[in-house]
């Protein structure tokens, strides 16, 4: 199914499952990363996230590894130079999961034989959101647009889409746009499997 999403979205998109496990062989970075540069790099090979390789305060809150809020407060300002009662004032509204023991990225045809993808994550130029938007109404189905510019591909699509089940989409915030490898042209899509392959469904019976 992942390859027939790509064809939708382009080829920047990777599927994740959570707290799967499986005898295969999955990469597990022992070099401590953010979330989005994981996500960046499961476009090319599939690894595996936990709390020892996940180095980003940010990601970890979402994740739900570990909560510093007023550390993480103080490190956003520090990188945004947004006031850290704005920060404050927000981060409560992103989302923070629990129970997450390992997060596995971009699993191949193969993996999906024994790893039930839960949703993707992809990089997707603006032309592909104004389809895929018409094609979500199609389906009277509204995105979540989160206006805020942190914990963007963690908090605001991985953690929102996946807790609320609903389409995510984000501009991205400094981190990862710096780290993450999010193009001067592209958007973050976060996109639960269910309206995947219900978009698919529509895609057949358009054609």
């Amino acid at each position: 199914m992942t390859q027939k999403i790509r064809h939708l979205l382009g080829p920047k998109c990777t599927a994740v499952n959570i707290n799967g496990e499986s005898d295969s062989f999955i990469n597990i970075p022992l070099k401590q990363m953010t979330f989005c540069e994981a996500v960046n790099q499961s476009f090319k090979i599939p690894l595996r996230i936990n709390p020892c390789n996940l180095n980003c305060l940010g990601a970890r809150r979402s994740i739900g590894f570990e909560t510093n809020d007023k550390l993480l407060i103080k490190e956003i300002a520090v990188h945004s130079n947004l006031s850290g009662s704005f920060i404050a004032s927000v981060l409560p509204s992103i989302p923070a999961l629990r129970g997450i023991r390992h997060i596995n990225l971009g699993l191949t045809e193969q993996m999906e034989a024994y790893y039930q993808t839960d949703l993707y994550i992809a990089y997707v130029q603006p032309y592909k959101i104004t389809e895929l938007m018409h094609n979500l109404a199609r389906l009277e189905i509204c995105p979540s647009i989160p206006c805020y510019s942190f914990l963007s591909v963690c908090g605001n699509i991985f953690a929102n889409c996946y807790l609320n089940q609903v389409p995510c989409l984000s501009f991205g915030c400094v981190e990862s746009r710096n780290h993450g490898g999010i193009g001067k042209n592209e958007i973050v899509l976060g996109l639960p499997v269910k309206t995947a392959c219900r978009l698919l469904d529509n895609y057949r019976k358009s054609e």
